[in-house]
């Protein structure tokens, strides 16, 4: 497959939905992506999100709670937004969520924030990479800002393999070129499994794609384990991540 294929990869997230959702359990999504997301959006009170590729709502939840005063999750997946709908029926937390495909969105509306977590590293060229970056600066309102968590592409693939003892880790080419998958390998704590690719983009492609869509000052963030984190495991346990961090927190702003 050398283009993205939207229906190939909603049949991939029908199919893994569940044990994607049990993977935000894991001790990586609980101890670094969700303090560094919150860190990264900054104060929500009274803001309007956009959260691109949803999936079954976690972190969509996680802002609504956070302060903000409306939350539009939007995932390709049918099943992915069936869940993150029973979740908001069984706890109501004022969540909405529609089906739609990040890489050509057009809502009659902008926001405040647009939030994208692990998806632009499914773009596998940069016309992509640029179609997901056109869909953020499409929905940003006047001063409006983007944060999102994605792959590090500087991440060295000599390390993939120390991530497994956290339920999260990669498989891939030593030497990634542009475009190359890297296989993202989840298995939850209940003993359920899942795999799929993510996309080799050169950092100076993302710098690219983002300055040709009008978005500004994209910086990159490391990632940090909360202090919680930090005291809830022995000593040792983060090392690979503090040491090689897998992901990265992104920053960017709507231009003039």
């Amino acid at each position: 497959m050398t283009e993205r294929d939207p229906e190939n990869v909603e049949k991939k997230y029908d199919q893994i939905a569940r044990q994607y959702r049990k993977s935000t359990e894991l001790p990586l999504r609980v101890y670094v992506d969700r303090p560094n997301l919150l860190g990264l959006a900054g104060p929500l009170d009274g803001k309007s999100v956009l959260d691109l590729a949803c999936g079954e709502g976690h972190y969509t939840r996680l802002l609504k709670q956070a302060g903000a005063a409306q939350v539009l999750g939007i995932d390709l997946s049918h099943e992915m937004i069936a869940l993150a709908e029973a979740a908001e029926r069984r706890e109501p937390v004022g969540c909405r969520y529609q089906t739609g495909d990040a890489a050509d969105l057009a809502l009659e509306r902008s926001f405040d924030l647009v939030v994208a977590v692990y998806l632009l590293h499914y773009a596998r060229t940069k016309t992509q990479l640029l179609e997901f970056c056109r869909t953020i600066r499409r929905h940003l309102a006047p001063g409006g800002r983007f944060v999102g968590l994605n792959l590090d592409m500087m991440f060295d693939p000599a390390h993939y393999a120390s991530r497994k003892r956290y339920g999260i880790w990669f498989s891939g080419p030593p030497n990634p070129k542009e475009g190359d998958p890297v296989t993202v390998h989840i298995a939850n704590q209940d003993g359920s499994t899942a795999s799929f690719n993510n996309y080799y983009l050169t950092p100076e492609t993302y710098a690219q794609a983002f300055a040709e869509a009008g978005l500004k000052d994209l910086t990159w963030h490391t990632l940090q384990v909360s202090e919680d984190g930090l005291a809830a495991f022995p000593p040792g346990y983060w090392d690979a991540t503090l040491a090689h961090p897998m992901t990265v927190g992104m920053r960017a702003r709507l231009g003039p």
